[in-house]
């Protein structure tokens, strides 16, 4: 049995990118993609925009009014007010907010028949995070998942109080992200979950036990990393000691220098490190390849 199941998102990437996204929920079965484009020029609009399976919506100012936000609000606001909007307006039974660097994998399934196994009384199932690293000595493409604090410190030895104290060894956010059912009265979508009258749903939480995993590819590489980097820094994305680092580069002489080794500290893993997040239970790998994915759905390599 398949549930059938919607993807919406809001969308502010290169062209490449955005195809890598379409690409792999249109081949892991999403039944529609609702994406918002928060450049309401995005050249991805020409190009997805007459898809069967896709609706897109530029975010004009216009956009913005109707759906009762002002369009110089914070990002974080009128992300959540678009996927409200999105929520409201979904037939399907299942509703999936994800970030355009993230990806859902259910191990020797479809997604679909992971949510059609769910219990009559879940309205939510909230998959766990797995963060991508840059690990050149291996083939397969390499995650770490959430771990206890302590666990962190033996992985991130002097580096680990960059990674704070509850993000649970994770640069990104540890949370993961919801499948909702819809057709719930009085929800207000946010980042990671769908909330009624501001307490969370009726959620199950599920992740490498269960072998399902939200693929978080935040930081994989140096140059998306660092176009996004004062972005990031400003509204709150990072923790307060890395924010301090990366700002104390950004002053320095060299600061192209010193924010490569900050990545590379932060983001890139050797096979010492790699085997200390082994023991800790927290590495998970995976044949991960998004542009076959571009070129199996669109027939042509990501922009």
């Amino acid at each position: 049995m398949q549930a059938e199941w919607r993807v919406a998102a809001i969308l502010n990437e290169s062209l490449a990118d955005t195809m890598r996204f379409a690409a792999w929920y249109l081949a892991e079965g999403a039944h529609s993609l609702l994406l918002f484009f928060d450049n309401p020029r995005d050249p991805a609009i020409g190009i997805l925009g007459d898809h069967p399976r896709i609706e897109c919506v530029p975010c004009t100012p216009a956009f913005w009014e109707s759906i009762g936000i002002r369009p110089d609000a914070r990002f974080v606001k009128r992300q959540n007010a678009a996927l409200t909007h999105a929520y409201r307006n979904t037939d399907e039974p299942w509703f999936l907010n994800v970030d355009a660097d993230e990806f859902l994998h259910v191990r020797g399934r479809s997604i679909g028949a992971f949510l059609a196994d769910q219990d009559d009384g879940t309205e939510a199932v909230r998959v766990e995070t797995a963060e991508a690293v840059a690990a050149p000595s291996r083939a397969r493409a390499q995650f770490r998942l959430p771990m206890p604090r302590d666990a962190a410190k033996r992985v991130y030895r002097d580096n680990a109080h960059l990674f704070g104290p509850r993000r649970m060894g994770l640069i990104g956010h540890p949370q993961g992200k919801s499948a909702t059912r819809t057709g719930i009265e009085g929800v207000q979508v946010r980042q990671h979950w769908v909330e009624r009258r501001r307490e969370i749903v009726n959620e199950r939480l599920v992740g490498r036990t269960e072998g399902c995993f939200l693929l978080h590819m935040i930081g994989l590489d140096y140059d998306t990393w660092r176009a996004k980097l004062e972005w990031r820094s400003a509204s709150r994305g990072f923790t307060v000691p890395l924010t301090e680092r990366i700002a104390e580069a950004m002053r320095s002489d060299d600061p192209e220098s010193r924010l490569r080794e900050l990545h590379a500290a932060m983001h890139v893993m050797d096979d010492a490190a790699l085997a200390r997040l082994e023991a800790e239970g927290a590495r998970f790998e995976l044949d991960f390849d998004p542009d076959a994915r571009v070129r199996q759905v669109f027939g042509a390599e990501p922009a």
